[in-house]
C-alpha cells in the first residue's frame, strides 16, 4: 500500500491490504488501523483488545470500520493485524 511505502514493511504485494506485526511486552500497547476491514490474530501470549476483552493464542477478531481500538500485551505476546481497503463486489 502507498501508505506504507517508506515504513518497515513485510510486502505481500497486495496494494489493497498490508500485514503489521508486533512483539509486545506486558504493558505495551498497538492500536488497530484505521481501515475499512481489519483481522487482528495472535499467535502466542495474551493480550486485551478494547471492545473484544481478552485474547489468547490461536484467537482472532474480524473487524469492520472499527479502527483505532488498542490492543495491550498481558503477557509477552505477538500480534498480527491485516489491514484491508479493498471493496467488496456488489456493492
Amino acid at each position: 500500500m502507498d501508505a506504507h511505502r517508506d515504513r518497515t514493511a513485510i510486502r505481500i504485494r497486495n496494494r489493497f491490504a498490508a500485514l503489521h506485526v508486533a512483539r509486545l511486552s506486558p504493558g505495551e500497547s498497538v492500536v488497530v488501523p484505521d481501515a475499512p476491514f481489519a483481522h487482528v490474530f495472535v499467535p502466542r501470549g495474551e493480550v486485551d483488545m478494547e471492545a473484544a476483552g481478552s485474547l489468547r493464542t490461536g484467537d482472532a477478531v474480524r473487524l469492520t470500520a472499527e479502527g483505532g481500538q488498542r490492543i495491550t500485551a498481558t503477557t509477552a505476546s505477538e500480534i498480527l493485524i491485516w489491514e484491508m481497503h479493498a471493496a467488496i463486489q456488489g456493492q
